[in-house]
This record gives structure tokens, C-alpha cells and sequence, in this order.
């Protein structure tokens, strides 16, 4: 469940940040947020884009899903949960911006969003529909993801002294693809060797993997035999017919010492 879910993240970062060289120009990119596409990140930011920057943030916010059981439609094996999960798409305008510290009296500088205005509420509008409209067109995000059933268009937060905020999040209510591990399968399979966003696929993958190997082994255990190699007619698959042993030759008669064979009808001597 939790692997089919994180498949979805790892689609949305490589739909709307795909790997690219560093010298990429901004032509090359699929919104105004170039490559400034944060995943489930909740601290401050660094875009690195200098005054009025677009960027987006995202991350699943929700799960839910009812119980699959012989009455509900288990029509899969290990599939536990009809899931929805919430998608959310935040997108900001940021800029560099000072900032006062009480507890050490020092000033500082940190990224945060602008105060809207009719310029940053068109850009929010523009960048959200790039983004959906990337995911849309996006292969990947199609395989891992069943359907769409909901839209949530959230209004802009407001500060602490109550001015609107250069943020639009819109919350996506999507399906994920039932099986987690052919979800990062696809993922692992559809991104290039290089790039970032496969590597967590393939590590994600190694410790499932480890896990199987170990509740494997855990089993056997609990069984009383461990693991023997297929075999057939008490041979090992691929292994060679063993080679008997010569007989032993009989033991030698002491010159001391005749075999005797009595005569049941003769009394004894």
C-alpha cells in the first residue's frame, strides 16, 4: 500500500522535474517552476531563484480506502484496501526575504512566499494547470495512478496579519495502482539509469526484497528444515550422479585359524 502510494510521488517529481543536465535551459522545463519541484518537504525552502520564484511543493497528504473482504470485491492477492490518497500540488511565488529572530536578537534571511497580488494570482493559476496538465500527459503517472476521482482547490492561506499569501494548493484525489511493487517496478523501468528519482525506486525495491529473503528464512526456521535445492530421484538439480565407492576387500584369515563346517549328525570331537 504505503509503495504504491510513494510510486505516486516518484512520478509526480520525475513528470515535473525530469532528469536533465545542469546546464538545461529554461526552455526545457514543463512549468514556470523549472526544476524547483520539492517533495513532501515542510521546512524552509531554497529555490535559489532570486525574487519572485515560482516553485511547487507536494505531497500526499491523506489516505483512505474500506477493507477488501470475499463480500467487497478481494479480487487480488495481498491486496488489503481499496485506497484513494489525497495529492496535494502547492503552488507559491516566492522571494528572499529578511526576517527577525526575538530569541537571539539576530536577523537572518530565508525564502518565503510574496503577498498576492494580480500578478502572482495569475501565475499561481498558470502553474497549477502546467502541472496537471503534465501529469495528465505524463505516461508514468498514468500507470501508477487507477484514476482521479475529486479535485479540491484550497484558498490561499493568510499570514499572521491576515494578508493573502502567493499560495495555491489544489488537492487531487487519486487511486493508486493496487500493487505496490509493480507500481515502483514501472518506475525503476521507465526513468533512465541516471537519474535520482529511479535510484529511490531500485532502493526501495532492495528492501522489500531483504525483507521477503528474511521472513523466507524466518519460515524455514519455524518449519524445522531449511531450504534444500530442487532435486529429482534424490539428485540435486544441475548436480553430477555421485560416483559409488569401491567394495572393501574381505578381511584376511589368520594362518592360526580354519574354517570349520560341522556335520549336525556327527558328535562333536
Amino acid at each position: 500500500m504505503s509503495l504504491a502510494i510513494m510510486a505516486i510521488r516518484l512520478a509526480v517529481k520525475a513528470a515535473l522535474s525530469p532528469y536533465a543536465p545542469p546546464e538545461t535551459p529554461a526552455t526545457s522545463w514543463p512549468t514556470l517552476a523549472h526544476d524547483r519541484i520539492f517533495d513532501s518537504r515542510f521546512d524552509l525552502l531554497d529555490g535559489r531563484g532570486g525574487e519572485r520564484t515560482p516553485l511547487i511543493v507536494f505531497a500526499i497528504e491523506a489516505v483512505d480506502g474500506n477493507a477488501y473482504s470475499g463480500q467487497n470485491g478481494a479480487i487480488e492477492a495481498g491486496r488489503g484496501f481499496d485506497i484513494s490518497t489525497r495529492l496535494v500540488l502547492s503552488a507559491q511565488v516566492t522571494s528572499r526575504q529578511a526576517f527577525f529572530d526575538p530569541d537571539t536578537a539576530a536577523e537572518f534571511e530565508a525564502e518565503a512566499a510574496d503577498l498576492l497580488d494580480q500578478e502572482l494570482a495569475d501565475i499561481l493559476a498558470a502553474l497549477q494547470d502546467q502541472a496537471w496538465a503534465t501529469l495528465m500527459a505524463d505516461p508514468l503517472f498514468k500507470q501508477v495512478t487507477k484514476r482521479t476521482t475529486k479535485l479540491d482547490a484550497e484558498p490561499y492561506p493568510a499570514s499572521e496579519t491576515g494578508d493573502k499569501l502567493a499560495v495555491l494548493a489544489n488537492s487531487y484525489f487519486v487511486e493508486p495502482l493496487g500493487d505496490g511493487e509493480k507500481a515502483l517496478s514501472l518506475v525503476r523501468d521507465a526513468l533512465p539509469t541516471a537519474s535520482p528519482v529511479r535510484a529511490r525506486a531500485v532502493l526501495a525495491l532492495e528492501r522489500l526484497g531483504a525483507t521477503r529473503a528474511y521472513l523466507a528464512a524466518a519460515a524455514a526456521i519455524r518449519s524445522g528444515f531449511a531450504p534444500q535445492p530442487f532435486a529429482v530421484d534424490s539428485l540435486a538439480q544441475g548436480a553430477a550422479p555421485p560416483t559409488p565407492e569401491p567394495a572393501a576387500p574381505p578381511a584376511p584369515v589368520p594362518s592360526d585359524r580354519f574354517p570349520v563346517t560341522l556335520d549336525p549328525e556327527d558328535p562333536i570331537p
